[in-house]
């Protein structure tokens, strides 16, 4: 009876030894979690106020009477309030053209949430067969440029300007989109 009480203390003590340092890694890695979560929302406040430079608020009514926002550039760049996945990817991806392929990975990384939900959470208005076909491209060209991300520079910049002129398909239809509903 005992070695039965001991053998449970010992079996007690070393589980509570296990919880607390499964709780001490578990802590440790929430800490991680939260200040990545911190940096992603420290770089994208510094992309929304970036993207709030320069551009015109545009209000249009939809058929059905609903009010809707986005903004425009003198340069035609599109900026939606209610579409956070294309106004950041938007941004990005002009800013990338011009940086250096170690910084290209880096940012290119941190899109993958962006690009992936592009179709998810786009707004209503905007969501014709068009617009999802060039989101389903954009997609597919942004799998090329990570899955290829180590070749070569030149190789890296050539998949980059694919993914660019992917996203330009968009873009075009997003303005066609509009120019549509502008008619109405």
């Amino acid at each position: 009876m005992k070695t039965i009480k001991k053998l449970t203390a010992v079996l007690a003590i070393t589980g509570l030894l296990f919880v607390s340092c499964d709780k001490t890694k578990k802590e440790k890695v929430e800490d991680k979690v939260d200040e990545k979560m911190e940096q992603v929302e420290n770089t994208m406040e510094e992309i929304g106020d970036d993207i709030s430079e320069g551009f015109q608020e545009m209000k249009m009514k939809l058929e059905d009477g609903t009010e809707v926002n986005y903004k425009m550039d003198s340069d035609g760049s599109l900026a939606f309030d209610n579409w956070d996945g294309f106004t950041i990817a938007n941004k990005e991806l002009s800013d990338i053209e011009n940086l250096d392929t170690d910084e290209v990975n880096t940012r290119i990384e941190n899109l993958k949430g962006t690009i992936a939900s592009l179709g998810n959470n786009i707004p209503a208005w905007l969501k014709t067969d068009e617009v999802m076909d060039d989101i389903k491209n954009i997609q597919k060209e942004y799998k090329n440029v990570v899955d290829n991300k180590n070749d070569e520079a030149d190789k890296v910049k050539q998949n980059i300007e694919d993914l660019n002129e992917k996203f330009d398909d968009l873009r075009e239809e997003l303005n066609e989109v509009i120019a549509k509903y502008k008619k109405s």
